[in-house]
């Protein structure tokens, strides 16, 4: 069994996961090279889709709750990731979580929460979604702090929500 803690995205999960393959297909391959196991179909009734993403999945509707949200950021990690557009250039949020709304903060709407770790946050439909760690276009990961200090107009600033 794979616990899954709200630390994980699906690239840390497709790590621990592999791991756990690797051993079953050392206890499982020597069976079935000698026929002792017998294949079975999946049961159809059972089995459930789940369609490709695309790069646009990605994009954040801030209508939506912050645990929502928050679940699509640790789910598209690493790709095709979350983002939204502020003065024309892509913010890949990289690392969020998800906060109780504290009084009036419109849907998009970026302030400053001094929370430690946690300098800015983004209100949605149900919350604020607190934001660690983000990727402006052409840059490198970094503090959602590092990128208040050299983005100072950020605060204040509405994001779009995808239509």
């Amino acid at each position: 069994m794979i616990s899954i803690s709200g630390l994980d995205t699906t690239g840390t999960l497709t790590a621990k996961l592999s791991l756990v393959a690797a051993h079953l297909l050392l206890e499982v391959l020597p069976s079935w090279v000698k026929g002792e196991i017998k294949p079975r179909p999946q049961d159809k009734d059972r089995a459930t889709y789940s369609g490709e993403f695309s790069k646009q999945d990605g994009e954040i509707d801030w209508k939506l709750p912050a645990v929502d949200i928050w679940r699509r950021v640790r789910a598209f990690d690493p790709w095709p990731g979350c983002y939204t557009r502020w003065q024309g250039k892509q913010i890949k949020i990289i690392k969020a979580v998800p906060l109780p709304s504290e009084g009036n903060v419109d849907i998009g709407q970026v302030v400053t929460l001094n929370k430690g770790d946690m300098a800015v946050g983004v209100g949605t439909g149900d919350g604020i979604l607190g934001i660690l760690r983000v990727q402006l276009e052409g840059k490198q990961t970094m503090s959602a702090d590092e990128f208040l200090r050299g983005q100072r107009q950020f605060t204040g600033a509405v994001l779009p929500s995808e239509q």
